[in-house]
C-alpha cells in the first residue's frame, strides 16, 4: 500500500509540473502577443539634418547598418524592433518618374510615392501582402500609411509603412520586426510614425 501511495504522488508531482510548465508557456506567449505599453517618457525625440524630427524608444539605439539609404537608423535587436526614415526630393522623384512615364498626374506626388515603393516592396518580399490604413495626414502634412507583410530570407516579416509629404522632400518612415512579435509592437510602431514632425 505504501508503494502504491508512493508511485501515485510521484504521478501527482509530475503532472503538476507539467501543468506548471504549460501554464509558464501560454503566459510567455500571452505575453509576446499582448500590446507593448509604453509611455511618452519611454521615448526620446531625435532630430535629423534639421529636416525632420522623430520619437523612438529608449530602448532603441542607433544602428548604421539597417538601410544605405536611411537619414534615421534606430533599432533593438533583442526586441526585434527596428525603425529607419529615407527621404528623398519631392521635384527630382516626380521628373524621373514623368520622364519615364510613371508618374500619374491625377494623383498627389505622395500617392505616387505609395505605389512606386508598394511595386518595390513586391519585388523583393516573397509572399507579399499589404493593407492600407486609410491614414490622409500626420501631423497636417499630406501622408499614407500601409501595412506590409512577407517573407525575406526564409524569415517572416511585417511592417509598419508611413510615407508623408514635405515641400521639398518625400519621406518613408519604415518599422518592422517579425511576424510574431507584430501584434506586440504594432501600436509602439504607430506612435512612432505619428511623431513625425517638419523641423
Amino acid at each position: 500500500m505504501k508503494k502504491i501511495t508512493s508511485i501515485a504522488l510521484i504521478c501527482i508531482m509530475v503532472s503538476l509540473t507539467s501543468c506548471l510548465e504549460m501554464i509558464d508557456q501560454a503566459a510567455k506567449k500571452a505575453s509576446e502577443q499582448s500590446s507593448e505599453s509604453l509611455s511618452k517618457e519611454d521615448y526620446k525625440t531625435i532630430s535629423v539634418e534639421n529636416l525632420y524630427s522623430l520619437d523612438v524608444p529608449n530602448y532603441m539605439k542607433e544602428m548604421k547598418s539597417l538601410h544605405d539609404e536611411a537619414s534615421l537608423e534606430y533599432a533593438n535587436i533583442f526586441k526585434d524592433a527596428y525603425s529607419v526614415v529615407i527621404h528623398e526630393n519631392k521635384q527630382e522623384f516626380i521628373d524621373i518618374f514623368k520622364e519615364i512615364d510613371e508618374y500619374d498626374s491625377e494623383l498627389s506626388p505622395v500617392e505616387n510615392y505609395v505605389m512606386v515603393q508598394k511595386q518595390m516592396f513586391q519585388e523583393s518580399i516573397d509572399d507579399f501582402k499589404f493593407q492600407d490604413y486609410g491614414l490622409k495626414k500626420i501631423n497636417d502634412y499630406p501622408a499614407r500609411q500601409i501595412k506590409v507583410s512577407g517573407i525575406i530570407d526564409g524569415i517572416d516579416i511585417k511592417y509598419v509603412v508611413a510615407f508623408i509629404e514635405g515641400e521639398d522632400y518625400i519621406y518613408m518612415i519604415m518599422n518592422w520586426t517579425s511576424g510574431e512579435r507584430f501584434s506586440k509592437m504594432e501600436n509602439t510602431f504607430e506612435y512612432i510614425t505619428g511623431t513625425f514632425k517638419l523641423l
